[in-house]
């Protein structure tokens, strides 16, 4: 394999660190597991993940600049195992938009690297998360306290039980009303909508909503017991939030 332009000793510089020198609370860690591809050592493909995953190309080019190599990812560790080894890239939290999400990360850490012909096998083991990256969100908007405190269970924990109306298609919604008060009554604490069940002509969203919910909260004014309803606003984009703004109208 010939010899790539970030392997030639001052690129080496750039895309290598000791581990003890990388600040942890500005860099996310990434492990992977690798197979280097025929003719190539573990930190040569080291490099070629952190050149790729960060602000490498396939060749060299003249808008290469000093100031560009501060967001360059680091090779900070190199196991050697047989037929492969572990290798640890940090990434500066300065590479990232921090405001982009997930999605954004996984392009950086567990982007184009599955593709590199440098590479003939490659795993993502394990991140290291700095503190001010997790502050970035939010976590679910109840999560299992939350959820405990809308169905009573926060004072006397339980597991929660629950049920999907079947069959998952073909009910209208009163007959799918129906179903939800019967499992409600019956001592489950949330109904949902199958995935498959969005707000097809025989059923749609906002009748449904409107008679499940009715039946619930006549559970509610019989049993004093609430039960939850998990509805599907599954949709193209532009049409999602409607639906999720239908299901709120409605319930």
């Amino acid at each position: 394999m010939s010899r790539e332009w970030f392997e030639e000793e001052r690129w080496k510089q750039v895309f290598t660190a000791q581990l003890e020198a990388i600040d942890l609370d500005s860099h996310i860690v990434a492990l992977y597991y690798v197979k280097p591809g025929r003719g190539l050592s573990l930190p040569a493909a080291g490099l070629n993940i952190a050149a790729e995953q960060s602000i490498g190309t396939w060749t060299r080019v003249s808008t290469m600049k000093e100031s560009v190599t501060s967001y360059a990812a680091k090779v900070v560790d190199v196991v050697k195992l047989d037929g492969g080894g572990l290798i640890r890239i940090a990434y500066p939290l300065d590479l990232l938009d921090l405001d982009a999400g997930i999605s954004h990360l996984l392009s950086i850490i567990a982007g184009n690297l599955f593709g590199l012909s440098a590479l003939s096998a490659v795993k993502l083991l394990d991140v290291h998360l700095p503190e001010i990256y997790v502050r970035m969100f939010r976590g679910p908007k109840f999560g299992i306290e939350g959820v405990r405190r809308l169905v009573g269970t926060l004072e006397e924990p339980r597991p929660h039980l629950g049920t999907i109306i079947k069959p998952k298609v073909g009910l209208n919604p009163r007959e799918t009303a129906k179903v939800a008060y019967e499992a409600a009554m019956g001592g489950v604490d949330f109904v949902k909508d199958d995935e498959t069940l969005t707000s097809q002509k025989f059923n749609p969203l906002p009748e449904r909503v409107s008679y499940v919910m009715e039946a619930l909260d006549r559970v509610r004014e019989e049993t004093s017991r609430r039960v939850l309803y998990a509805v599907d606003v599954t949709a193209d984009l532009d049409r999602i939030w409607d639906n999720v703004e239908i299901a709120l109208d409605h319930g």
